[in-house]
């Protein structure tokens, strides 16, 4: 399958000029288009009177300011010919970052990452945090060292989002020529004493790794069996604590969103790890089936009848 569009979200920030290159050598070895992106920031005039982002002189000055930052920052690294075709468009970072995305039917959307705590997450966390929640496109969030992954730990539930994680996690692998290691997270009961468990830990643990191992060998077999990992514990935890034994230097996890209030009270394991960030993080987004409700079908099927359709 061909790569679309890798597109990379720059703003002057260290952070961002990480993300600029890494997402130029993913491109590069993908033989794919590298777009890089700049959300122009709305600048207001004294009273908070107007914007005068549609000023194009104010417009055009910082984003030939960005374009000389990024020659300085990335020069060496990004060709010309990908820095001049900057696309600068007014507006919040998410927002302008996931139209892009939807207008480029990009392969991957590339950001650098800061690390966020819970007042900050509340408040709307980060444009990472923004994407990783609404993006039709995979996420990469680049950690400090921001260099291109050789050592990939994918991290798998056992529902849906296992076998395209896996799956993508793959394909990164193989593109990139890294290692690849998968582990699993079995989380102890919450509620042992109220919801009183049918099986001992021990066989639902013994049960988990039947699932892990049979989800492996049918989605990604060319793991190891060294390399697949059972943990027990806080998934964020222990993947961290995974990431650095190993010396993994990409984490690839699914995500399936969650409803902000979730996200405010208890967060989510992708969650968790954009705000620990222990290297950088790869989030694919898993779509939910969706669920046709019984009296909406009953509802239309009687309808069609009522127009003497014949239903099949």
């Amino acid at each position: 399958m061909a790569w679309q569009p890798i597109v990379a979200g720059v703003d002057g920030s260290p952070e961002s000029f990480r993300a600029a290159s890494l997402a130029w050598r993913i491109a590069r070895a993908a033989d794919a288009r590298c777009v890089l992106v700049y959300a122009v920031p709305e600048v207001w005039a004294p009273g908070g009177m107007a914007p005068l982002v549609n000023s194009a002189d104010i417009f055009d000055r910082l984003v030939s300011d960005l374009r000389e930052q990024l020659a300085r920052e990335v020069g060496a690294e990004v060709p010309e010919a990908v820095r001049q075709a900057l696309v600068a468009r007014a507006g919040r970072p998410g927002v302008v970052l996931d139209e892009i995305v939807r207008e480029q039917g990009a392969s991957l959307v590339v950001v650098g990452g800061r690390h966020h705590g819970a007042l900050a997450r509340g408040l709307g966390g980060s444009t990472a945090h923004h994407l990783v929640r609404t993006s039709s496109a995979p996420v990469l969030v680049v950690a400090a060292a921001g260099r291109a992954p050789q050592r990939i730990l994918v991290a798998t539930d056992l529902f849906g989002a296992a076998g395209p994680t896996l799956s993508i996690a793959g394909r990164y692998a193989d593109l990139l020529d890294a290692q690849i290691r998968a582990v699993h997270v079995v989380e102890p009961a919450k509620y042992p004493m109220v919801v009183p468990l049918s099986l001992d830990e021990g066989e639902f643990e013994a049960r988990s790794r039947e699932e892990f191992e049979r989800l492996v060998e049918s989605e990604l077999s060319r793991v190891l069996p060294d390399d697949r990992v059972i943990r027990r514990g806080r998934p964020d935890e222990e993947i961290a604590e995974e990431v650095a034994s190993w010396r993994a230097d990409l984490v690839v996890v699914g995500s399936h969103g969650k409803g902000w209030i979730d996200r405010l009270l208890i967060g989510s394991t992708t969650e968790r790890l954009l705000n620990r960030l222990p290297t950088s993080l790869l989030v694919v987004p898993i779509s939910k089936p969706a669920v046709k409700s019984p009296a909406r079908a009953e509802t239309r099927a009687r309808a069609r009848r009522r127009k003497g359709t014949v239903v099949i």
